[in-house]
């Protein structure tokens, strides 16, 4: 990427430079997000001076010369939330060039009103009746794993939190399977990568993704309850 930047509150900040209209921009933006979030804790560690904040995502912002009204469109569409930043160049009165930056108001998405999901409606998404116990049973061994544990829903799965607010393994309800989560976390609580199992049947062995579960809690600074 061309810069990585901390702003003034410590959150990352990728921007990506271009001299003229380039419609790839947005999502070589978007490829060096998603490898800058899943490593923003390593990130937080090399650069110990910069008071990196680690509670949010990084910020993108994009500059060129010139953005397309349908990259200007697509940008409204994605996570992250992207700035965009025109430049032009200028004379002063020395006679020396300058880059005068304009900041690009975007049209604003239309998106239907979503009502909040709560752990009740994910579970009423299933339709395969013999996979129920079999989530009722995983959902009970991730919250007992050790005390701490939250149980929450977002609009498209059940996340579990260590106390320290930060998460650790998830369930994806689909309509006729389960998608078991884990995220792999090492002793210095850096987020190194995510592994999924998808369960479609009753009597599916989830055993190794579950032990990668409790090796994320406890690396979170977790403790097994016995």
């Amino acid at each position: 990427m061309d810069f990585l930047c901390a702003d003034s509150g410590g959150r990352l900040v990728i921007i990506e430079v271009k001299l003229h209209e380039d419609e790839n921009v947005l999502f070589q933006a978007l490829r060096y997000f998603s490898d800058i979030d899943k490593n923003r804790y390593l990130i937080a560690t090399l650069f110990s001076d910069k008071q990196i904040n680690l509670e949010e995502s990084p910020r993108v912002i994009l500059i060129a010369e010139k953005f397309s009204e349908d990259l200007k469109r697509l940008s409204t569409l994605v996570v992250p939330e992207v700035e965009l930043l025109e430049y032009s160049t200028v004379i002063v009165p020395d006679g020396d060039k300058a880059i005068v930056y304009h900041s690009v108001s975007l049209p604003s998405p239309v998106t239907p009103h979503a009502e909040p999901k709560t752990i009740e409606k994910l579970i009423e998404y299933l339709r395969d009746e013999n996979l129920k116990p079999l989530l009722t049973k995983i959902r009970h061994e991730v919250k007992t794993i050790g005390k701490g544990i939250e149980e929450y829903a977002t609009q498209g799965y059940i996340g579990y939190k260590h106390s320290s607010g930060r998460q650790f393994a998830y369930i994806r309800i689909l309509r006729k399977s389960i998608e078991f989560g884990a995220h792999i976390i090492d002793e210095k609580k850096q987020l190194l990568d995510y592994e999924r199992l998808l369960l479609e049947d009753a009597y599916a062995d989830y055993s190794e993704i579950f032990q990668k579960v409790k090796a994320a809690f406890v690396n979170l600074g977790g403790k097994i309850e016995t």
